[in-house]
C-alpha cells in the first residue's frame, strides 16, 4: 500500500496503481490482461474519504479493490459485457435493481449499455459529469471517462427526492466501476492520449459483500463483525447506541494495521501525518465509547485473526504494529486529556460571547502551547455547533514561523512566560558579540566568567526563575540527541541552579532557579563561577562515545544498511534508533556488546578534528540522521573502528566509558529498530545487581553459582509438571465426585447447584459443570472463579431443565451479569461471562435463585 517509487500519491488508492507505467507505455509486460485484489487506502490527497468514514454505510479509509485490467486488449464493448455478465450471472443480482451510468459525452458507452443490457432501457442508463463519471489516479497520471453499475438497495433506505443515483444517501450504491483509460494527465494540465486505450475495472469487495449478504451497511458484513465485537468487549460500550464510533474505530484499525505492516510510519508529515490523523480520530471516538486508556492497539489481533489468512504479512508484523500504535496512542491521550479540558473552557466562553466562532489565536494556542491538533479542534467545534477561524489560525502560524527562523532552537519550558520570549530574543541579538561556549574544554567545566544579562521569568514554589546570559559558558546546550548540562552559577552575592539550557539566535541562555539571593544581585559584567555537574557530564560523554561505537558495531553485525534514525544521549542511558528490517537475535545483541566492549578495553584515544564538511565525508565520516551541517564540521573518531560527524562531547579515551550493556532492543516503526544501553556507573550498578541476583538464585536452588541457571530451569520444569498434575487431579475430583461439591438448593422443580472456586482455571470449572449438566434430572449449575485476575462466571442447565421446564440459562445469564457490572450470555444449556471484581459470590448466587423462582 505504500507507493515508495511514486511521489504523486501518499498511499495506493486503487488497483491500477501498480499498472500505472503499463498504461502509460513506460513498462512492457508479457501479458495484456490482469485481475487483482488490491489493498487500498483513501485518506489524504485527491481521494480522501476520511471525514465520511463512520457516518455513511459504504465509506472506508482502508478497503480491498477487486480489479480487471486490459492493456491495449479489450475495450469498452467487452468491458461492459464482462461487467454485466459477472453481476447478473455470477453474482445473480436482480437485473431490475441495477442501473448503469456513463460520462456525459460518452455516447459510445451509452449505446453499448442499451445493446448489451436491454433490461436497462427506459431510463436506467444515466449520464453524469466529471465529478461522478471521470476517473484519474491523482493530479497527474492515467485517466479517462468511466461507467458504473449501481445497485438499488430498496425503499428501506429511502424513497425521497434525495435518494438518487450518485446522491448522498445509502439507497443506491456503486458496486462496479469501468474506467476507460484513454488519456494521460501530465504536470501542468496537458492531457494526451495513451498509446493504447485500456480498461481499469474496480469493484470494492466490502460493497459487494454488503449487497450479497443483504447487510444494512458495509460494517455489518463478515469482515467487520469480529473487529466490532472486539471494540465492544474492550470499551464495554453498546454497538447499538454508538454505531458510528464503532464503525470509525473498526475502519481505522484496519487502515493502521495494514499501512504500518507495509512499511509506513507515524509522523508529522506526508503519509505519516495522515496515519496520525487516522489514529487520533479513532482515539477520539474511543473516548466517546468511554475508553480513557490506550486500547486501539489491542484491536490489532482482531484484524489479524480476521484477515491474516489472505494477508499473512500482518500476522508476521503484528507485534511491531501493536507497539507503534500503542506508543502513538499513549502520547496522544496525554495530549488529549489536557486539550479537552482546555477546549471545554474555550467552548463555554465562545458560546457565552454569542459569536459561535473559535478565534484563530485561541486555536493556535491550543496547537502551539498544548500540542492539540487543529483537525481535532475543528471536530470538537463542529460537534458543539461552533466554527473555527482558519484564517486567523493561519496568520498566527505564519507569525510563529517567522519567529522560529530567528530562533530555530528556542524552546520555552512550561513555567517560562512566553511574553518574555521576544525580550530574550532582543537581548540575545544585542549581546551576541563576544559570547563564547567552551563546553568542549573539559578542563574548564568549572569556570569564572561574567554575567551579561539577567531576566526574571517567574517565581515558583521552588524559587525565583531567571534567564542568565554569560560571556563564556562551559554548559553544553542540547543538540544532536545529547541533552543539556546542569550545574550551578554562583558568587558571594547569589547562587542559582542551572536546570535547562536554550540556544536562541546562536546565544546560549541558562535557565536558573535561584537558591540564594536574587539574579539582580548580579550587576552587568559581575564575575560568577559557572560549574557544570561534572559527574553527570562524564556519564553523558560515556554514553555519547558508546553511541558511536554501537553504531559501528551494528553495521558490522547486521550489515551496511544500518543507519541512525534518531538518538538520545543522557546521563542514565543512550538510546539509538536505526534502520533494520527485523528484531535482533540474542546472538546479534551479544556480538554488538562484545565488539563495543572490545574497543573499550583497547583504550583507544578518541580523536576530534575540525575540517570542511566535504572533506569529512570523503574521509568516510558518517553524517547522522536529523543533523544540519555547516561548511566546517567536527569529526569524532575512534581510529580503526568509528568515524562520524558530531557536535557532541566525548570521552578522551575509550577506556573511560567503562562496561557497555544493551538493556533493550525493540521496534519503533516499520523498518526502524531501537536499542537502549548503559555504560559507566549505571553499568557497574547493573553488574553488581546481576551478581547479587546470581548468588541468591544459586542459594535458592541449592547449587553452585555456575549451575544456577540449570537449577532454575529444572525448578521451572518441575513446577510446570506439578501444575499439570494438579490440574488433572482437580478436574477428575470435580468430575468424579461432583455431588459433594457445591451448595444444593431446590427452586421449584429444579435443583440449583452453586460453587465459588476461588483461583482456578477454565477446565476445572467446565468439568464440574459438565457433570451437573449430564444428570438425568432438571439441574442448573452456576460457578464463579478467579482467572488471570478476572472474576469469571459459568453456568449450565441439564437437558431436563431445558426441555421440560424451558430454562434458558443464556438468557437468564445476560440479565444476571448486567446486574453485577459484567456482560456475557450463551445458549439455553450453557453460558459464560465476566462480572465486576468486587462481586460477592453469595449475592450473585442469591440473585440467580430469585430469577429462577420468578419462573415458577
Amino acid at each position: 500500500m505504500i507507493p515508495f517509487n511514486d511521489p504523486t500519491i501518499l498511499f495506493t488508492n486503487a488497483g491500477m496503481n501498480q499498472f500505472k507505467d503499463v498504461f502509460t507505455g513506460q513498462r512492457k509486460v508479457d501479458y495484456n490482461r490482469a485481475t487483482s485484489a488490491q489493498k487500498c487506502i483513501r485518506a489524504g490527497g485527491k481521494h480522501n474519504d476520511l471525514d465520511n468514514v463512520g457516518f455513511t454505510a459504504r465509506h472506508h479509509t482502508f478497503f480491498e479493490m477487486l480489479g480487471n485490467f486490459s492493456f491495449g486488449d479489450y475495450f469498452k464493448e467487452e468491458a461492459i459485457h464482462f461487467a454485466w455478465e459477472w453481476a447478473t450471472k455470477e453474482l445473480a443480482l436482480p437485473k431490475d435493481r441495477l442501473y448503469a451510468t456513463v460520462y456525459e459525452t460518452d455516447d459510445e458507452a451509452f449505446a453499448l449499455w442499451k445493446r448489451i443490457a436491454p433490461e436497462l432501457r427506459g431510463g436506467r442508463v444515466l449520464r453524469f459529469g466529471k465529478k461522478d463519471n471521470y476517473w484519474s489516479m491523482g493530479d497527474v497520471g492515467p485517466c479517462g471517462p468511466c461507467s458504473e453499475i449501481h445497485f438499488d438497495r430498496g425503499k428501506k433506505f429511502g424513497d425521497g427526492p434525495g435518494d438518487i443515483i450518485n446522491g448522498e444517501t445509502d439507497r443506491f450504491v456503486e458496486i462496479w466501476n469501468l474506467v476507460f483509460m484513454q488519456f494521460d494527465q501530465l504536470p501542468g494540465g496537458e492531457v494526451v492520449p495513451l498509446p493504447k486505450p485500456s480498461v481499469d475495472t474496480g469493484a470494492g469487495l466490502e460493497r459487494i459483500a454488503c449487497v450479497m449478504q443483504g447487510a444494512d451497511s458495509n460494517y455489518q458484513i463478515d469482515l467487520f463483525q469480529s473487529i466490532i465485537k472486539a471494540i465492544s468487549d474492550l470499551t464495554h460500550a453498546s454497538y447499538a447506541k454508538h454505531k458510528s464510533s464503532h464503525h470509525v474505530i473498526a475502519d481505522h484499525i484496519r487502515a493502521l494495521t495494514f499501512a504500518i505492516a507495509d512499511g509506513a510510519g507515524i509522523s508529522n508529515e506526508g503519509r505519516g501525518y495522515v496515519l496520525r490523523r487516522i489514529l487520533r480520530r479513532a482515539a477520539r471516538h474511543g473516548r466517546i465509547l468511554g475508553a480513557h486508556e490506550p486500547f486501539i492497539y489491542k484491536l490489532v489481533p482482531a484484524v489479524v485473526g480476521q484477515m491474516a489468512d489472505a494477508y499473512p504479512e500482518i500476522k508476521e508484523k503484528q507485534s511491531h504494529v501493536m507497539w507503534v500504535i500503542q506508543t502513538e496512542e499513549e502520547a496522544f491521550l496525554r495530549t488529549l486529556e489536557t486539550g479537552l479540558d482546555l477546549f471545554e473552557k474555550v467552548a463555554k466562553k465562545v458560546k457565552a460571547s454569542g459569536t459561535a466562532v473559535v478565534d484563530g489565536e485561541t486555536v493556535f494556542k491550543l496547537y502551539d502551547t498544548y500540542g492539540f491538533p487543529v483537525d481535532l479542534t475543528e471536530i470538537l467545534a463542529t460537534e458543539r455547533g461552533l466554527k473555527v477561524d482558519q484564517a486567523g489560525f493561519d496568520e498566527a502560524m505564519r507569525r510563529q514561523q517567522e519567529q522560529s527562523r530567528a530562533a530555530a532552537n528556542f524552546r520555552v519550558s512550561d513555567f517560562v512566560d512566553k511574553k518574555i520570549a521576544s525580550e530574550i530574543l532582543n537581548l540575545s541579538v544585542s549581546n551576541k558579540r563576544g559570547i563564547k561556549n567552551i563546553a568542549y574544554e573539559l578542563s574548564r567545566l568549572k569556570h569564572i566568567t561574567n554575567v551579561i544579562r539577567r531576566i526574571r521569568l517567574d517565581v515558583t514554589e521552588g524559587g525565583e526563575v531567571a534567564a542568565i546570559l554569560l560571556k563564556e559558558t562551559p554548559f553544553y546546550v542540547e543538540a544532536g540527541g545529547q541533552i543539556s548540562d546542569r550545574g550551578i552559577i554562583r558568587s558571594e552575592k547569589a547562587e542559582g541552579e542551572v536546570f535547562e539550557m536554550m540556544r536562541i539566535n546562536d546565544v546560549d541562555v541558562h535557565l536558573v532557579r535561584m537558591t540564594k539571593g536574587s539574579p539582580f544581585a548580579w550587576d552587568d559584567d559581575s564575575p560568577v563561577t559557572a560549574s557544570v555537574d561534572t559527574e553527570r557530564r562524564w556519564d553523558i560523554m560515556r554514553n555519547h562515545t558508546a553511541t558511536h561505537l554501537a553504531h559501528a558495531a551494528l553495521r558490522k553485525v547486521l550489515g551496511e544498511h544500518v543507519h541512525q534514525s534518531g538518538s538520545y544521549v543522557g546521563p542514565d542511558r543512550m538510546r539509538f534508533d536505526f534502520s533494520h528490517h527485523q528484531p535482533m537475535t540474542p546472538e546479534e545483541i551479544a556480538e554488538v556488546e562484545r565488539l563495543v566492549n572490545e574497543q573499550i578495553l583497547k583504550a583507544t584515544d578518541v580523536k576530534t578534528d575540525i575540517m570542511p564538511v566535504d572533506e569529512a565525508k570523503k574521509s568516510g565520516a558518517m553524517a547522522l540522521f536529523g543533523e544540519k551541517y555547516g561548511d566546517t564540521v567536527r569529526v569524532v573518531s575512534v581510529p580503526g573502528f568509528s568515524k562520524e560527524l558530531c557536535g557532541g562531547t566525548h570521552v578522551q579515551n575509550t577506556s573511560q566509558i567503562g562496561p557497555f550493556f544493551i538493556v533493550l532492543e525493540t521496534g519503533i516503526a516499520s523498518g526502524v529498530r531501537r536499542i537502549e544501553a548503559i555504560t559507566g556507573r549505571e553499568a557497574v550498578a547493573y553488574m553488581l545487581d546481576a551478581k547479587q541476583f546470581r548468588r541468591k538464585a544459586a542459594q535458592a536452588v541449592g547449587r553452585p553459582e555456575s549451575e544456577a541457571q540449570v537449577g532454575i530451569e529444572q525448578m521451572r520444569e518441575d513446577y510446570l509438571a506439578l501444575q499439570k498434575e494438579l490440574k488433572r487431579v482437580k478436574a477428575e475430583m470435580f468430575a468424579g465426585g461432583a455431588k459433594s461439591i457445591g451448595v444444593e438448593t431446590s427452586v421449584g422443580p429444579v435443583t440449583l447447584l452453586t460453587h465459588s472456586f476461588g483461583d482456578t482455571d477454565k477446565d476445572t470449572m467446565a468439568a464440574w459443570l459438565d457433570t451437573q449438566k449430564a444428570k438425568n434430572k432438571p439441574v442448573v449449575a452456576v460457578a464463579l472463579g478467579q482467572m488471570n485476575g478476572k472474576l469469571t462466571y459459568m453456568a449450565a442447565a441439564s437437558n431436563a431443565a431445558v426441555s421440560e421446564h424451558k430454562i434458558d440459562i443464556g438468557d437468564i445469564s445476560r440479565g444476571l451479569l448486567a446486574k453485577f457490572g459484567g456482560k456475557g450470555g450463551g445458549k439455553p444449556s450453557f453460558a459464560q461471562g465476566g462480572v465486576a471484581s468486587e462481586t460477592k459470590p453469595d449475592e450473585l448466587f442469591s440473585t440467580i435463585k430469585s430469577l429462577l423462582e420468578a419462573r415458577f
